[in-house]
C-alpha cells in the first residue's frame, strides 16, 4: 500500500500530495485493495476446512468499512449493544452474526434472544444463568457457545493477553464441562460450540498450539455433548516494526490447521487486526521542526487524540515521511495535545522532513480511529476509502456544532 516513487510517497497509485488536495488533515485512510488481499490469505490458510471468518468490529466500526466486508462474506463479531446495531444497520443476517463480551446486560440479551444469531458466546456460569432466566420466561430458544480460557500465555503486551487464568474473558475447563452436562437436555440453551481466544497481536505459533491442543483434549473427554462448532477466536499479528515480524502463516497452516481437522466441526474465526490493520494509515501534516539541546521534535497536527495505540501500549507504528530525501536524524515525533504522552515515536531515525510537508502513519486501520477522543476538545478526524483509485469519504471530519449540539444556551 506504501511505496516510495521518485523519492515521493505513494498510496498505493496516488502521490500522497494529490490524496491531500482538498482534504483537512488529520485524516484516516484505508485501502479496499489490501483488505481484499488480506481475507484471501485467510482463504489460504484455511483451505479444505468448514470455517467462516467474523470481523471483529472492535478494531474498526465504520459502517461503510463493515458494509464492504459483509459484501465479501465475511461476517462480524461484535461485544456490545452499539456494534450489534451496527451491525443490524449494515444488513449483516443473524446467522453471519457472532456476539462476545464478558458484561452484557439483561436488556442486551433479552434483544439477542429475539435476533437469534449465529451464536452468543457466554464468559461465565453467572452469566449463563442471566440468560437461562430470560429464555425461559420468553420460552425462546437460544444457540450459545462457552468461552473457556486455557490459561496459555500469548506472548504479547498484557492488556491484550486474554487467556491466562488471571485474565477477566472465559471460564476455567473445569466449569465447562459442569456446564455443558448440566445444560444438556435445556429446553432452551442451546450449547452448541466452544470459543476462545488467547489475545491479540501474536506473532508466535506455539500459544494456538498449546491452547487447541487443550481443548481438543477437553472435547475428547466429555462424556457426551451438542458440540458442532469451535471458535478459535483471533489475534493474528501483522508486521507493525517492518522488520519482517508478522504472524506466520505458513507455519500455521503446516502446524496449526492439523490440529483443527482433528475437531471434524465448523471453525469460526474473529479477526479484526490482520483483515484492516495494515489497509489504513493517518495522514497529517508538519507544523514545524522544533529544535532544543536534547531533542529534536516533529510537532504534526496529528495527536494521541487521533490515535492513542503509541501512548496507550508503547504501540510502534512505523512512520513516513513525505519525501524521502532529507538528511537521515534522531527525531521524535508528537502531536500537540497538553500531554507528554503525546507521541508516536520516541528517537526514531528518519529522513528530516521540512515544515509544511505530510507525514503518514502506517498499519492504523485496527484500533485507530475507533479509539479516537475529544481530548483536548480535539476533532475526531475524517475517514476514506481508497477503492478503485477512486477516494471515497467514509466518515466526515467530526463537526464542533454537531458535537456540543447538547448545549442549548
Amino acid at each position: 500500500m506504501i511505496s516510495y516513487r521518485d523519492n515521493q510517497l505513494y498510496l498505493e497509485d496516488i502521490a500522497v500530495e494529490e490524496i491531500v488536495k482538498g482534504r483537512q488533515t488529520p485524516f484516516y485512510l484505508y485501502s479496499l485493495s489490501q483488505i481484499k488481499e488480506n481475507i484471501e490469505k485467510v482463504h489460504w490458510a484455511f483451505e479444505g476446512l468448514d470455517y467462516h471468518i467474523s470481523f471483529a468490529a472492535k478494531a474498526n466500526n465504520n459502517l461503510y468499512l463493515l458494509e464492504e466486508l459483509k459484501n465479501l462474506g465475511v461476517g462480524i463479531d461484535i461485544v456490545s449493544s452499539g456494534e450489534f446495531e451496527a451491525c443490524k444497520r449494515v444488513g449483516f443476517q443473524p446467522s453471519h452474526v457472532i456476539v462476545n463480551g464478558n458484561g452484557k446486560t439483561k436488556s442486551f440479551l433479552r434483544n439477542l434472544v429475539d435476533y437469534q444469531p449465529r451464536a452468543v458466546n457466554i464468559d461465565s456460569l453467572e452469566e449463563l444463568e442471566r440468560l437461562e432466566e430470560l429464555v425461559n420466561d420468553c420460552e425462546e430458544s437460544i444457540v450459545v457457545a462457552l468461552r473457556i480460557n486455557p490459561d496459555v500465555d500469548p506472548i504479547t503486551h498484557p492488556y491484550i493477553s486474554t487467556g491466562l487464568k488471571k485474565n477477566k474473558f472465559g471460564m476455567a475447563m473445569e466449569t465447562a464441562e459442569i456446564i455443558i452436562h448440566k445444560y444438556f437436555n435445556h429446553p432452551f440453551i442451546k450449547i452448541e460450540g466452544l470459543h476462545l481466544h488467547i489475545g491479540s497481536q501474536l506473532l508466535y505459533i506455539s500459544p494456538y498450539e498449546d491452547a487447541y491442543n487443550k481443548v481438543k483434549e477437553f472435547i475428547n473427554g466429555l462424556k457426551n455433548h451438542q458440540l458442532k462448532f469451535i471458535n478459535i477466536g483471533g489475534g493474528w499479528g501483522i508486521d507493525y516494526t517492518k522488520d519482517g515480524a508478522e504472524f506466520p502463516l505458513q507455519e500455521y497452516k503446516e502446524r496449526v490447521i492439523p490440529i483443527l481437522k482433528e475437531f471434524n466441526m465448523e471453525i469460526i474465526l474473529e479477526l479484526g487486526r490482520f483483515i484492516i490493520g495494515n489497509a489504513g494509515v493517518l495522514v497529517g501534516s508538519i507544523e514545524y521542526i522544533k529544535e532544543t539541546p536534547h531533542k529534536t521534535f516533529i510537532v504534526s497536527d496529528a495527536s494521541m487524540a487521533d490515535l492513542i495505540r503509541p501512548s496507550l501500549y508503547n504501540g510502534y507504528h512505523h512512520i513516513y515521511p513525505q519525501y524521502n530525501t532529507g538528511e537521515e536524524g534522531i527525531f521524535d515525533i508528537v502531536g500537540p495535545v497538553c500531554e507528554t504522552g503525546d507521541r508516536f515515536a520516541e528517537d526514531r531515525r528518519l529522513n528530516r522532513p521540512e515544515k509544511g510537508e505530510l507525514i503518514v502513519i502506517g498499519d492504523v486501520g485496527a484500533y485507530g480511529h475507533v479509539m479516537s477522543s475529544n481530548y483536548n476538545f480535539s476533532l475526531r478526524p475524517a475517514e476514506y476509502l481508497l477503492k478503485n483509485n477512486r477516494i471515497e469519504v467514509v466518515r466526515p471530519r467530526e463537526d464542533f456544532q454537531k458535537a456540543t449540539a447538547y448545549y442549548n444556551r
